[in-house]
């Protein structure tokens, strides 16, 4: 599997304000952008602006001079932002388009986390080559914009210093390459540790978890077991200062890059190609499928829904047709694979992708658990789309079905959900190693519906196969 270029997306920026535009309210800081002192992100109403201060207005000038600036924001790999005039206790004021979804590294695949950091290096490559750096090489500073990572961070850009480092190398080793090597080479799924320690494993760790056959790899010893050497013996010394006095140059940043692109590149996971192959030879999905896009697109017209959240979206088919029908739809599954096949098939405009396992989905953390919020609150949809799913909630997870019911509510908004009675085949698959009394009693369509009944007025429903499965399309009681 190799990395490839896609079009460049379209960043849905209708309205990038003039540079007469002065933001009126800077007392609502985005909560995950306080690190940098020189650069700080807060919400302007329906804006986004980034406030400088002298350092980085300096560092924004001499990105922004550049052809190399340019070319990066006519190519979609950084985001396009306008100067305007700054409010006061700011050296300059940055707008940047307002993205439709933010999602965070422990949310993405193996491939996407694999094209942020091919992007990382391109732009830092290319910024050497202008007379600058990047400070920085977060995966946090990477979104997913119409299917492809766009860097925006511009605050990140400086002008690079004659014999200094690359002072984000560890943080990329740490955060990009030593994830992707957890799962190309020891088969373990990054997206945990990164969303128990969004600093990433350090090298000691990831010398510990190399497989045998890889311990004695070239870029092992190189990026792994040198850099693991090192951090022991340097301890709390600084290493910056000391690399900069043995005369450190840009070529030999500029050799590392390269070198790190072409490993990048060569990674593979052996997962990626699985796709959905055994959940679409289950004879209900493709039977249901046409009924199930119907039922959706007749809603979608009735609700004039504008962001959708498909829960359970699988290989992301009605998540596609949300899309298509002008909504932000966030195809969100807790299967790597299929979601990963979605990404490289190019999903294009209007969709997003996170991956979430549902009975565990990612939590508002960081710091005073603020930084990074929830998934849901990121989300915020006014249409959820639960097709195929409770059913795996209820007898897969072990929520009482009156939960789930309580937990589609939460949402506020319309729902769309399949109910899947106990003597479907499914279901029959899912408790086949469980006794009666380890099963939550409600699962008939009657307990089910009577659950509903209270948080929601049912605006439809559609029978589907052979009568074990009802779709119900919801809508909130105001008194729910």
């Amino acid at each position: 599997m190799s990395a490839r270029r896609r079009k460049p997306p379209s960043l849905r920026n209708p309205e990038l304000p003039s540079p007469e535009f002065r933001p009126k309210d800077v007392s609502v800081p985005d909560p995950g952008s306080f690190r940098d002192p020189a650069s700080r992100v807060v919400i302007d109403g329906d804006k986004v602006v980034r406030l400088l201060d002298a350092r980085g207005l300096e560092g924004w000038r001499a990105l922004s001079a550049t052809k190399f600036f340019r070319t990066a924001v006519a190519e979609g790999r950084l985001i396009e932002s306008v100067e305007v005039d700054p409010p006061d206790g700011s050296a300059a004021a940055l707008t940047h388009p307002l993205l439709d979804f933010i999602s965070y590294p422990y949310e993405w695949t193996f491939s996407m986390l694999r094209d942020a950091a091919l992007l990382q290096l391109d732009l830092l490559e290319g910024a050497l080559g202008a007379g600058l750096t990047i400070k920085d090489a977060t995966p946090y500073n990477v979104q997913f914009v119409a299917g492809r990572p766009v860097f925006i961070d511009l605050g990140s850009f400086e002008a690079y210093r004659q014999g200094e480092p690359w002072i984000g190398y560890r943080q990329f080793t740490r955060q990009f390459l030593f994830p992707l090597l957890l799962r190309a080479w020891a088969g373990v799924p990054f997206q945990p540790w990164l969303r128990g320690d969004p600093e990433g494993p350090t090298a000691e760790h990831m010398a510990k978890l190399l497989p045998a056959g890889k311990r004695f790899n070239t870029s092992a010893l190189l990026h792994v077991r040198l850099q693991a050497r090192m951090e022991s013996r340097m301890g709390d010394r600084s290493v910056r200062r000391e690399l900069g006095e043995a005369g450190f140059t840009a070529d030999l940043i500029l050799a590392n890059v390269r070198k790190l692109k072409k490993l990048v590149a060569s990674l593979e996971w052996d997962g990626a190609d699985q796709g959905w192959s055994t959940y679409v030879e289950c004879s209900h999905v493709t039977r249901d499928r046409a009924t199930k896009g119907e039922f959706l697109e007749t809603a979608m017209d009735r609700l004039g829904s504008r962001r959708v959240v498909d829960l359970g979206a699988n290989d992301g088919h009605f998540s596609r047709i949300a899309a298509a029908k002008g909504a932000l739809a966030i195809a969100v599954d807790s299967h790597e694979p299929v979601l990963d096949a979605l990404y490289r098939s190019g999903p294009g405009p209007g969709l997003a992708i996170a991956l979430a396992d549902l009975a565990n989905p990612s939590p508002s953390q960081g710091w005073a658990g603020q930084e990074r919020p929830s998934l849901m609150e990121r989300a915020r949809p006014d249409l959820v789309i639960a097709y195929g799913l409770i059913h795996h909630l209820i007898y897969g997870a072990s929520i009482p079905p009156r939960e789930v019911v309580r937990w589609l509510s939460s949402f506020g908004c319309p729902v769309l959900v399949e109910f899947v009675s106990p003597a479907d085949e499914m279901v029959v698959k899912l408790v086949g190693n469980k006794l009666p009394h380890e099963l939550h009693p409600g699962g008939e369509e009657s307990d089910f519906r009577a659950l509903l009944d209270r948080p929601f007025a049912t605006i439809a429903e559609q029978s589907l196969g052979e009568g074990t499965r009802v779709l119900f399309a919801l809508e909130p009681r105001r008194n729910g």
